[in-house]
């Protein structure tokens, strides 16, 4: 028996019964989405409206899922590369292709994830160069003191 999801296309939220299932059977596939995000905004491409469904799973890979009018699944994007599916008629089949899909990729997603430069926020500022100066300020204190203590120690000192 082949099993189908059709998904409410104006009603879609995360809440919506076909969205809990397609959680459920990545589970059951092996595959934890950690988040769950439905797309608000009707999207159109190629003359196809559609709505996504995000699933972000724990090693950080995304799986969309875009859902067209009449409430079926059109495309599956994994981390935004289209996937084509052989079982595309039965979505439990197509998602566990889509489970084997991550697993060959995972290595070569880990190894793209781990080159990309993160940028930190040109508002948010590092402590580094304040440290610095309160530390060169220091240890100029500290300098000048060990100069009063040697000068002291010299007048102290019988001249010989």
């Amino acid at each position: 028996m082949a099993a189908n999801l059709l998904f409410s296309f104006d009603d879609l939220s995360r809440k919506d019964k076909a969205v809990r299932d397609v959680e459920k059977y990545f589970r059951r596939a092996g595959a934890n989405p950690v988040s769950v995000d439905v797309d608000s905004r009707i999207k159109r491409t190629s003359g196809v409206s559609y709505r996504e469904i995000g699933l972000t799973f724990s090693d950080s890979q995304v799986v969309k899922l875009r859902v067209k009018r009449p409430g079926d699944i059109f495309q599956v994007l994994l981390n935004r590369k289209v996937v084509p599916m052989a079982n595309q008629d039965d979505h439990v089949k197509a998602i566990g292709e889509i489970v084997q899909a991550m697993d060959r990729g995972r290595t070569a997603f880990q190894r793209r994830l781990s080159r990309a430069r993160v940028e930190l926020p040109k508002r948010m500022k590092t402590a580094a160069p304040r440290m610095e100066k309160r530390l060169e300020a220091k240890r100029d204190a500290l300098r000048d003191a060990v100069d009063d203590a040697r000068q002291q120690l010299a007048e102290l000192r019988p001249a010989s």
